[in-house]
């Protein structure tokens, strides 16, 4: 099987690279990212290496693409190449994220379509396209909530939604889509693609260091629903492999919402909250009042039902992640401190 990754130096989809290949061994992936690889992906992928071939490629070149997929013939495309959030780049560039995450997307699904060969493109998208949700609602969230995104991520991400569908029903493609929230797990780092660590990786980080992690008072009232990048693998290879999934959109999610010092529990760190600290003494600060929206908690009974996918429980998750941390990272390696408001 022969699947071409879009983002393919990011965090979710050098996971997903690893993940998939062992899990078939017949498969190749064509690597595709505007970067070069740096030395953690390179490590990341050294055992599976044969079978990735690294090209380097903006999705918004046409010509370039055109090329590659006429070259290598790819059967399934995963694109997770994107311009993250971050809340600088908003006011920076906006123009920035509508280029890359829309006309990228329409670049790819039109290569995709040209070549021929191509029986399927899984989308990735985000919890993004939610928005900031409904503050009196409980329950978790399924996949058939409106869809109001409040920044221009978001506003991006539901446009190559759209954009996604109607190359599929143009076309008669396969394209399903996949909406992450608070992924965290192995090779998430700092890069010049994303600058905002989840609250997760900071647990790590803590946890190597031997030492309590900073947070704002308010962080400790805090929630969120968390999801190991081995999980969200686990689903894209699903929707890479099963027959029948058509272009039907996909929580990817643990769940359930877990509250901050249960989660910093299962790393075994402590957290530090001095209420009489200036806040930007924290290396986290999460708002508790976020529990809806793209900060909600996610329905994942579709996955479930059409792929036969549930997340694993937290705690494994963890401890997984705990045992790669720890494999990988010296309490010597300098901690990036993040910012208040670094994701949870």
């Amino acid at each position: 099987m022969r699947v071409l990754v879009t983002g393919a130096c990011g965090f979710v989809m050098s996971v997903f690279i690893r993940c998939f290949l062992q899990d078939h061994e017949e498969a190749r992936v064509l690597a595709l990212d505007v970067g070069e690889p740096d030395e953690a992906w390179s490590g990341h992928l050294a055992d599976v290496a044969g079978r990735v071939d690294f090209v380097r490629c903006d999705v918004r070149d046409r010509a370039r693409l055109a090329t590659l997929f006429a070259r290598h013939r790819p059967e399934t495309v995963v694109h997770g190449a994107t311009v993250t959030l971050v809340p600088e780049w908003e006011r920076e560039d906006p123009v920035r994220f509508l280029d890359v995450n829309v006309m990228g997307t329409a670049a790819v699904l039109d290569a995709a379509r040209r070549a021929g060969s191509v029986g399927r493109v899984v989308h990735v998208s985000s919890a993004a396209v939610y928005g900031a949700g409904n503050s009196g609602r409980t329950e978790p969230q399924d996949e058939d909530t409106p869809l109001e995104p409040d920044e221009m991520y978001g506003v991006s991400k539901v446009t190559a939604e759209l954009v996604a569908r109607r190359f599929a029903a143009l076309y008669g493609m396969s394209v399903p889509i996949v909406r992450c929230t608070k992924v965290f797990g192995p090779m998430e780092r700092p890069t010049s693609a994303r600058t905002l660590m989840s609250l997760p990786y900071h647990l790590a980080r803590a946890l190597v260091a031997g030492t309590p992690l900073a947070v704002t008072p308010r962080t400790l009232r805090a929630a969120g629903d968390w999801i190991s990048a081995v999980d969200v693998a686990a689903a894209l290879g699903l929707l890479c492999t099963r027959p029948d999934v058509g272009s039907a959109a996909f929580n990817l999610a643990g769940g359930a919402a877990v509250p901050v010092p249960r989660l910093a529990e299962l790393f075994g760190v402590e957290l530090a909250a001095d209420p009489a600290a200036d806040p930007e003494w924290a290396v986290v600060d999460a708002d508790p009042a976020l529990r809806s929206g793209k900060d909600g908690t996610y329905s994942v009974l579709r996955a479930a039902r059409r792929l036969g996918w549930r997340p694993r429980d937290l705690p494994r998750q963890v401890g997984e992640y705990r045992e790669w941390a720890l494999a990988h990272w010296t309490p010597e390696d300098p901690v990036p401190l993040g910012s208040p408001g670094a994701a949870t």
